[in-house]
């Protein structure tokens, strides 16, 4: 009896064999010919292709506010094609679901999680589990094995329960282990899409998954020997995939050490090479399948022996990740959805079952991570989050399930149960995390606000401690002249912390770590020019008139959250001053919007006080043997104003060589409804420290004071304008008390970088002292950590992320 088209049968030892019409291979050539583009496979595919694209980034669109993952919305598109719903109807079905353009399809989808899971390889910095602290790993076991412990447990005691396990003897052990592992590139991916990633919170989380992963390797290569059906062979696979490994790891390995060697410092890698790595993708797919193991192996392993970070891990993720993460991988994950088919469940006491068992395994790995995390002292709100956290799904998850059903290892209801309970508690737990971290403090994790640090309340005769940003080596001279002019003493020595910031490309987890030169294999992670910034501060350190200390770190990050690291090492450390660079070059760019949004982020999150220094390039050549500096503050009372002149008095103590001049200009006319009491505060503040001024500088005639009175803004500016001189650097707040006065916020529309304030601005345009002068500006903080921004700052990130997306499309 013929066997109609489309229907499947079982053939010799289970094999499926599915019955296709054998002309669709045929070339289409055109509906003017008759012919119904869906009856080959080529459109159809094209079809297919197309209507996930326009589906799933939908979804996207719709959930994205209730902070659902990428490849949650783009599985629930594959489930809402799949058999289930709109590929149940038998119209759609006939057209779209043919055997062979499903099979093809399939294929792509293959080929799309194996280039994902090579990135994975390639993002992963090996090293993170040195770098990581005990408690972090001791968490991320701990959990793992308090969960596989329980879920190992109940699946052993129960396995007659569970028919749907069809693949007896070592795979059963799979199942427990798949329930309890958490992904490092999975977490990873899931902080950055959160913007937890730069949070102490998520650097825990991170470090405490990086040794599931190792765990996995070590289970995943077993696999191979565990799914063959003879002893002889399962020796066979094993020594194969040993070979495997030491071919890539010495073979592989050496070959890319010797393009990274051949690249000269500071160029691109060459395109051929690019070329040749993306083909061993395949190479390695082929042979890792070729032994009997699965086919992400290899192009795990490849991406592994591919050092993070510049020059070849960043060039490959530049390259390749938007067509893999945005096109290739959902259309794994809409595979995954559309091989899910609600109706396959039938059995609905297994079912219940071992949905008892998936849930008491992750609720066993939450119970563990947040015991483990409040023995380790971590406060019972961020243990919560962290225990949240450790039970996010994701890709990694998914191939196994993928690969086990069509292996014929579990059944079609066992596995369309696995793929819901993975989606099921991700969605769960990924909006809880989301609300929990922004009802929470992202800059302290583990202990309470160690209090206002700003220049006004630094004791004398105390060390005076810097954090110094540098993107470039154009800030490189200017910082060092600002460290010079603030007067290094022996009774108050300067200490610098110098952070050299570098974006986030070709790394899975954001790095700051402390300069080692020695250390040439971490250095791969960071820019060509390095050493040179560092060399420079280490050198200035050396000759400088008195004593300072150089600490380098160095930060790999993404521009949006990488304020939170340098904010928390201003935390930990007690530093008063932040100094960030502005660029003033290359404006409209992508790398200045993003710069700008960083300055933004420092300025409205910091736990001190932060400086904005606008280098115009046009000081003199200076050197250390002849220095000298001239300051000019222009001082109108407020808080912003009083870290200046506080920044300035510790500047006039260094007579010899540095000039200070302070402008004060008295506004007559105050508004009518302000507030007495406040006004009578700050003013009480305003003139302590114009006392201390000009007490400290009595006799000093390297120290000048100008007063000047002025009745309304207009006037205000035109003393600013007025102002003439030789001076190397302007001093100024960013805000006032009586900015309503000034009309700040009628004039916020009008300032190309409200970050620098009304007076900053003005000040760094071209129109004062003929742009020839660096400017300062100072911002006090005033709040403490926990404590909501002001709506000023807000607004300002908003427009500053608004420019960095424009500039980036």
């Amino acid at each position: 009896m013929a066997t109609p088209i489309g229907s499947t049968i079982v053939g010799i030892k289970g094999t499926v064999i599915t019955c296709v019409k054998e002309d669709k291979n045929r070339i289409y050539r055109g509906i003017w010919y008759g012919e119904n583009p869906f009856s080959f496979v080529f459109p159809t595919v094209l079809a297919k292709v197309v209507i996930i694209s326009l589906l799933s980034r939908g979804l996207f669109v719709l959930l994205r506010p209730l902070k659902q993952p990428k490849f949650v919305c783009y599985v629930l598109g594959g489930i809402l094609l799949g058999p289930s719903f709109i590929g149940g109807i038998p119209i759609v079905k006939a057209t779209l679901y043919q055997p062979r353009e499903t099979e093809l399809f399939r294929t792509l989808a293959i080929i799309g999680g194996l280039y994902a899971v090579f990135l994975v390889g390639v993002k992963m910095d090996s090293s993170l589990i040195a770098r990581s602290a005990k408690n972090s790993w001791r968490i991320g076991i701990f959990g793992f094995l308090l969960a596989l412990i329980v879920t190992s447990t109940l699946i052993f005691s129960q396995l007659g329960q569970f028919p749907g396990i069809l693949m007896k003897g070592p795979f059963v052990f799979y199942v427990p282990l798949s329930l309890s592992y958490t992904f490092f590139p999975v977490v990873a991916e899931a902080l950055e899409e959160l913007n937890l990633m730069n949070t102490e919170l998520g650097q825990l989380a991170m470090s405490s998954a990086m040794l599931n992963d190792f765990i996995y390797w070590f289970f995943l290569g077993l696999s191979v020997a565990f799914k063959q059906e003879t002893m002889d062979h399962s020796v066979r696979a094993l020594f194969s995939f040993i070979a495997l490994m030491i071919f890539t790891f010495t073979v592989v390995r050496g070959r890319i050490m010797l393009i990274i060697r051949k690249t000269p410092i500071g160029k691109p890698i060459n395109e051929i090479y690019i070329v040749w790595v993306l083909v061993g993708v395949l190479f390695m797919a082929l042979a890792s399948d070729f032994i009997g193991s699965t086919c992400i192996l290899g192009p795990l392993l490849l991406g592994l022996v591919i050092p993070a970070g510049p020059p070849l891990g960043s060039t490959l993720v530049q390259k390749t990740e938007c067509l893999v993460s945005e096109f290739l991988l959902p259309l794994f994950y809409v595979q995954v959805g559309y091989s899910t088919d609600l109706k396959s469940i039938r059995n609905w006491e297994m079912f219940t079952k071992f949905q008892t068992v998936i849930v008491l395994g992750y609720f066993s790995k939450f119970v563990g991570t947040l015991l483990f995390s409040l023995s380790c002292k971590i406060r019972f709100k961020s243990a919560i989050l962290l225990s949240l956290i450790m039970n996010i799904k994701g890709l990694l998850e998914l191939i196994h399930l993928h690969r086990w059903k069509f292996s014929m290892y579990i059944d079609e209801q066992t596995y369309t149960q696995l793929v819901l309970s993975t989606l099921g508690v991700t969605m769960i737990v990924t909006p809880l995390i989301d609300i929990l971290s922004r009802s929470r403090t992202r800059l302290d994790l583990s202990c309470h606000n160690r209090g206002l640090r700003t220049l006004c309340s630094l004791p004398k005769n105390s060390e005076f401690r810097i954090l110094c940003c540098i993107h470039d080596e154009e800030s490189v001279h200017s910082l060092i002249t600002l460290l010079e002019a603030s007067n290094p003493v022996e009774t108050s020595s300067i200490c610098a912390y110098v952070v050299q910031t570098s974006e986030l490309i070709g790394l899975a987890a954001p790095l700051l770590v402390p300069y080692d030169k020695k250390r040439r294999k971490l250095k791969l992670a960071f820019s060509a020019s390095t050493d040179q910034i560092i060399r420079a501060f280490e050198n200035y350190a050396k000759n400088s008139r008195g004593p300072v200390m150089i600490i380098p770190f160095i930060m790999v990050a993404s521009y949006k959250t990488m304020h939170e690291s340098v904010c928390r090492l201003a935390q930990e450390k007690f530093i008063p001053l932040i100094i960030v660079p502005f660029q003033l070059n290359n404006r409209y760019s992508g790398i200045n919007a993003h710069l700008r949004q960083f300055n933004a982020n420092v300025q409205a999150y910091a736990p001190c006080t932060v400086g904005i220094l606008v280098d115009k390039g046009f000081s003199c050549g200076m050197s250390l043997i002849h220095f000298s500096y001239h300051v000019v503050v222009i001082f109108l009372g407020g808080p912003d104003d009083r870290e200046a002149l506080a920044y300035a008095t510790r500047m006039s103590d260094n007579r010899m060589t540095v000039t200070v001049t302070v402008f004060r200009i008295l506004l007559l006319r105050k508004k009518e409804d302000e507030s007495k009491e406040e006004e009578s505060d700050e003013t009480a503040l305003d003139e302590s420290a114009v006392e201390e001024f000009k007490i400290k500088n009595m006799s000093s005639l390297s120290s000048l004071w100008k007063e000047i009175e002025v009745d309304d803004v207009v006037e205000v500016m035109n003393a600013i304008r007025s102002i003439e001189g030789h001076y190397d650097l302007v001093m100024v707040g960013r805000r006032r008390n009586w900015s309503a006065m000034m009309g700040d916020d009628d004039m916020a529309d009008f300032m190309e970088n409200e970050e620098l304030g009304v007076i900053g601005d003005m000040l760094a345009s071209s129109d004062f002292c003929g742009g020839k002068v660096s400017v300062l500006v100072m911002q006090h903080y005033r709040e403490g950590v926990t404590t909501t921004r002001s709506s000023s700052n807000k607004s300002l990130i908003e427009k500053v992320n608004l420019l960095a997306r424009r500039a980036s499309s």
